[in-house]
């Protein structure tokens, strides 16, 4: 009998653990960091800065975005905030997808990136408040720009006569899944914050 309460009691333990959400089993600090907005900044195609990034594979130039990460308290009712707290944004990374299901690294989308983030400290705030940082990133490298896929569409303008449905060339819709990597400043305790955005690659005509 006895071992059948036991038997019980873990089985209970079990199923509240799949119950219990990620956030709350990979995050061992009082804080969520999510990613809040992105936009991508104004370049090589002249377009102002928006929700999406088109990106001119003939120009050899970084593409950038501006990822605004927010910092928030699991615990609303906690008011006292201590700098041991604060979290320091370290690193990220960049990866690209398809929604055709054609996601090869190399051949039809460019490779994942990472970098650093450079020094950006975020305080911890009390209760209901957030606190929220910006950081500008590069989502497309200008050395992407001489590796395939994307060194395959030079030359190749997207227009409105042109079939453009063969993979890696003509243009090429992507989506960008961006993750901001930080770490607790006294603890080490690590948070991450993804985010996906919308970036649209084809060597787009000179104005």
């Amino acid at each position: 009998m006895k071992s059948l309460q036991i038997l019980g009691i873990m089985g209970f333990a079990a199923a509240m653990t799949g119950c219990v959400p990620d956030w709350a089993r990979e995050n061992e600090t009082g804080l969520l960091m999510v990613v809040a907005d992105i936009t991508g900044e104004p370049g090589s195609t002249g377009q102002d800065a928006g929700d999406v990034l088109f990106s001119d594979v003939s120009q050899w130039i970084n593409d950038d975005a501006t990822v605004v990460v927010s910092l928030f308290r699991k615990n609303p009712t906690v008011v006292t905030t201590t700098p041991l707290e604060d979290v320091r944004l370290e690193s990220y990374q960049v990866r690209y997808f398809r929604s055709d299901g054609h996601s090869v690294e190399g051949v039809d989308v460019p490779h994942r990136i990472t970098g650093p983030i450079n020094s950006v400290l975020m305080h911890a705030p009390s209760g209901v408040a957030e606190f929220e940082a910006e950081v500008l990133i590069n989502v497309v490298r200008h050395t992407a720009k001489r590796e395939p896929p994307l060194i395959n569409m030079i030359g190749i303008l997207p227009t409105a006569t042109r079939s453009l449905s063969i993979p890696g060339q003509g243009i090429i819709t992507a989506v960008a899944e961006i993750t901001i990597f930080g770490r607790q400043v006294t603890t080490g305790n690590p948070l991450t914050a993804t985010g996906r955005f919308q970036v649209g690659f084809a060597d787009f005509a000179d104005e």
